[in-house]
């Protein structure tokens, strides 16, 4: 029995045969192709305004600024590029857009503005130091300090700032009155107390929002941010403004009530002192006119007690007595004289008729 020929390497092969072969080369060449392009995958380029976290296996383990970076592909490695720490991030607060609106079905009408009967939905109303109701709408502007602390927090970031800024809204609004937190009575802006404390208003807010981040200690309790502005509108709710604006009429016409009263007093004082100085000066003017009437009438009784005791003395006084009974005989009607050591009298005649 002969052995069966031995193929050479010359024969040529069958169709199937060369399909198989170039099969495998392809799928060679596509496993070759994919593994290339899964290296590959692993190189990043990180922008000028960002920073990546790196986390292999779900640890993270490097951080990264901004250039060119090379790791394991996924699922060996997991990056996830942030916003560099020099960048803030604008995060609005919507939950304080609701209080105004609110719900109607369940919801009761307050000073024009609807306020649930579940106390959460009335976060956008806060109570001010004098009683007031404010409303506040917010937006903040974060930077991310940690990353790594960012990227663990993750969905839990934006629930637990609104959480933090309300908490501290409530309390610092608290601790002020209304025209510390806005302008609700003209006469008021221009004090530079309330103008000052409403400056403040924003930087207090940010500070209090930082220490309550700060107070976050403990592993993976952080997240990783720090707010460095916070921009506020405050209002009074739309029912209470026509309030406020009947309050402002009213304080406005008192005061012009007040300016009026004020002006006629001041009329009245000034006349009132012109009449004093028109009597002071009339009776000073009548009390130097009595004394000098009197100094005359006295000059001829001083000059005659300046005068010696001799005759002309004698003579001087007969001659005063004479004018002074002719004076007097000339006012008077008539003079009876009666000698009361007889019965004889005299009728002298004056210049009027008895």
């Amino acid at each position: 029995m002969s052995a069966p020929a031995k193929r050479t390497t010359d024969e040529p092969a069958g169709p199937w045969v060369e399909s198989i072969e170039w099969t495998f080369r392809f799928l060679f060449f596509l496993v070759g192709a994919v593994a290339v392009g899964w290296m590959l995958s692993g190189i990043h380029r990180i922008p000028a305004d960002a920073q990546a976290v790196v986390f292999r296996f779900g640890k993270p383990v490097r951080t990264q600024g901004p250039g060119l970076l090379l790791a394991w592909p996924s699922p060996v490695e997991r990056v996830d590029v942030l916003p560099a720490s020099a960048r803030q991030i604008e995060f609005h607060l919507p939950r304080l857009d609701d209080g105004d609106a609110g719900n109607a079905d369940s919801a009761t009408a307050i000073y024009g503005a609807y306020v649930s009967s579940d106390p959460r939905q009335n976060t956008a109303f806060l109570l001010t130091g004098d009683s007031s109701v404010v409303h506040l709408q917010a937006t903040l502007f974060y930077q991310i300090q940690d990353p790594v602390a960012y990227v663990v927090a993750g969905e839990h970031v934006a629930p637990a700032l609104e959480r933090l800024f309300i908490a501290s809204a409530v309390a610092t609004i608290a601790g002020r009155d209304l025209d510390t937190v806005l302008v609700a009575r003209p006469e008021a802006a221009a004090r530079p107390r309330e103008a000052a404390m409403r400056e403040q208003l924003r930087q207090d807010l940010v500070a209090a929002v930082n220490r309550r981040l700060a107070e976050l200690t403990g592993p993976d309790a952080g997240l990783g941010i720090r707010v460095s502005r916070v921009d506020v509108t405050a209002a009074i709710p739309s029912g209470a403004k026509a309030a406020f604006d009947h309050v402002l009429t009213v304080t406005q016409d008192v005061q012009k009530d007040i300016a009026m009263a004020r002006t006629q007093a001041e009329l009245k004082a000034q006349s009132a002192r012109q009449q004093r100085d028109r009597i002071m000066t009339e009776a000073s003017a009548r009390a130097d006119e009595q004394v000098d009437g009197a100094k005359t009438q006295t000059a001829s009784i001083e000059a005659l007690g300046g005068t010696a005791r001799d005759g002309s003395h004698h003579m001087l006084m007969q001659r005063l007595y004479n004018d002074r009974v002719h004076t007097l005989f000339r006012k008077i009607g008539r003079i009876e004289a009666v000698d009361p050591a007889g019965s004889a009298h005299a009728i002298l005649p004056g210049d009027t008729p008895p």
